[in-house]
C-alpha cells in the first residue's frame, strides 16, 4: 500500500486492487477564505483523479470540491458511500455524473471485489446532531498487509470495531487542529493570548509524541 498526500485531508491510498482517492480539494471555497495551503494546484490532478474508488466523507467544501470532481476525477470511479440518513451526498455526486455507488452499513466491515482484486473497507458514519446536518465519516482500509485509518474531521467514538475487524492501524491520518481561529482573533489582553498560544501548541506536541501508530499522518 502507498498512501500519498494531495493536500489537506485529500490522499491517495494505492494498493494491488487498486486506488482509493479520499476527499480531493483543490479549489477555494467559501468565498476564498478558505484554500489548500500548502498550494496543491501544480499536482497531476489527472493522473490523482484516474482513480478506482473514489471517497468523499461529507459534504464540507473543503473535502467535497465540486470543481475539482467533475473536471478530474474518472466518473466511472466506484464511489463508496457512508451510510447517512438522507442522500445528500449520493445525489450531489450524481450531479457531477458519478454513476457507480457501494453502499456500506455504518461500522461494517465489507469486501470490495474488482478487476484489479480485492480490498477489505469499512465506513464509520457520524449521524449525531453534534456532527450536524450532513454528518462525517472515517474510512478504513485493508489490503491484507496494511490496514489504513482515514479519520479526516470524524470523532468516532467505539473504535473497538478497529480492533476486532482489522487488528492494529498501520497508517493513521487524522485532523490535527480544528477549524478556529483560536486565540488569535479572541478578544483577550496579549500576554493571555500568548499563553494560550503557547498551551495550545504544546498540546499539539504531546498528543503526537503519544501516537503509537507505525505511521501517523496528521493533516
Amino acid at each position: 500500500m502507498q498512501v500519498t498526500s494531495v493536500g489537506h485531508a485529500g490522499f491517495l491510498i494505492q494498493t494491488h486492487a487498486g486506488s482509493i482517492l479520499c476527499d480531493p480539494w483543490l479549489n477555494p471555497a467559501y468565498f476564498t477564505s478558505w484554500f489548500p495551503f500548502p498550494d496543491n494546484s501544480a499536482l497531476d490532478w489527472g493522473a490523482v483523479g484516474d482513480c478506482d474508488y473514489l471517497y468523499v466523507s461529507h459534504l464540507h467544501k473543503d473535502h467535497f470540491d465540486a470543481e475539482n470532481l467533475r473536471a478530474n476525477v474518472n466518473k466511472d470511479a466506484v464511489v463508496l458511500l457512508p451510510d447517512f440518513p438522507v442522500p445528500d451526498l449520493r445525489n450531489e455526486l450524481e450531479k457531477l455524473g458519478f454513476h457507480r455507488f457501494f453502499d456500506t452499513t455504518d461500522s461494517v466491515k465489507h469486501r470490495l471485489s474488482g478487476p484489479k482484486g480485492e480490498l477489505d473497507i469499512m465506513i464509520i458514519a457520524l449521524r449525531a446532531p453534534a456532527d450536524g446536518p450532513i454528518g462525517d465519516s472515517a474510512l478504513v482500509v485493508s489490503d491484507g498487509e496494511t490496514t489504513a485509518f482515514n479519520m479526516n474531521d470524524a470523532r468516532p467514538i467505539d473504535l473497538d470495531v478497529l480492533a476486532s475487524e482489522f487488528g492494529p492501524i498501520d497508517v493513521h491520518m487524522l485532523q490535527y487542529s480544528g477549524a478556529i481561529w483560536y486565540p488569535m482573533v479572541y478578544d483577550m489582553p496579549v500576554r493571555a493570548k500568548e499563553a494560550f498560544g503557547t498551551q495550545k501548541r504544546q498540546r499539539g506536541m504531546d498528543r503526537a509524541r503519544q501516537y503509537i501508530a507505525q505511521v501517523g499522518l496528521p493533516g
